[in-house]
């Protein structure tokens, strides 16, 4: 899974999905990485899918020709959100496939920068992050006006911010496409509690239920996965692909 493209594997190629969450290249000291396109060698970069089967489908985000994420999961091609993508949970949590990568920005807090900025353009509807008091402040005086419901509280010389959308998630996302992919995805003993979940979030907004609610981080902790990863604009199809691996354990 994790070793470079182009050795001859008998599966679809990889399909490039433009995605403007996708980090700029360096400009200088960092060699690329050793993923590249089998047809003539370029350097990998971005968010790339290809289908193993009808209900198979393996997706990899890569930057600079390093794999950040790689995962292989079932198809649910009903469903799309521009809410939703593959680079959500790499740039959130700062992941890589190979210890060691180099990351695509320099700042040690990247991934809680990136987390405000992503909820302030609407690239993700719920996300929590700590940033030093001035950033957070001038970060408070831009989500006026953007619909963001927000908790905070200090943290040493640091404030930690929980933020989301007021809009339902019937407002933010098909749901009944992304139902009947689960139900399609998973067998029925674990697609119908989650397909229930979903159902029952539809009058709900991330803000209202998960931030301003009485325990609301430990109600969001407990809520089904299906219900967390849509949250924070995580792929289903990679959700769904843990639900199952959960479920096996």
């Amino acid at each position: 899974m994790h070793t470079p493209i182009g050795k001859g594997e008998a599966v679809a190629a990889w399909i490039l999905h433009p995605d403007y969450r996708t980090p700029p290249v360096p400009t200088a000291g960092v060699p690329p990485g050793p993923w590249r396109h089998p047809d003539g060698g370029q350097i990998m970069n971005g968010a790339y899918e290809r289908r193993h089967s009808e209900r198979q489908v393996e997706i990899v985000t890569v930057w600079y020709g390093y794999a950040l994420s790689h995962w292989l999961g079932p198809r649910m091609p009903r469903f799309a959100s521009p809410m939703v993508s593959p680079w959500n949970p790499v740039l959130a949590q700062g992941l890589t496939v190979e210890p060691g990568s180099p990351a695509p920005y320099r700042d040690e807090s990247w991934c809680d920068r990136w987390i405000a900025e992503a909820l302030l353009y609407g690239r993700k509807p719920y996300g929590a992050f700590t940033l030093p008091a001035d950033d957070a402040l001038r970060w408070f005086a831009k989500s006026g006006g953007t619909g963001l419901v927000y908790q905070a509280r200090a943290d040493g010389d640091r404030i930690r911010v929980v933020a989301g959308t007021a809009e339902s998630y019937a407002q933010l996302f098909d749901l009944d496409a992304l139902i009947a992919d689960y139900l399609e995805a998973l067998p029925p003993e674990l697609a119908e509690p989650e397909a229930a979940a979903l159902d029952l979030h539809r009058c709900h907004s991330p803000a209202l239920h998960y931030i301003l609610s009485e325990d609301a981080e430990i109600r969001f902790a407990r809520a089904p996965l299906s219900v967390r990863g849509l949250t924070l604009g995580y792929p289903p199809c990679e959700t769904a692909a843990r639900i199952a691996v959960e479920a096996q354990s």
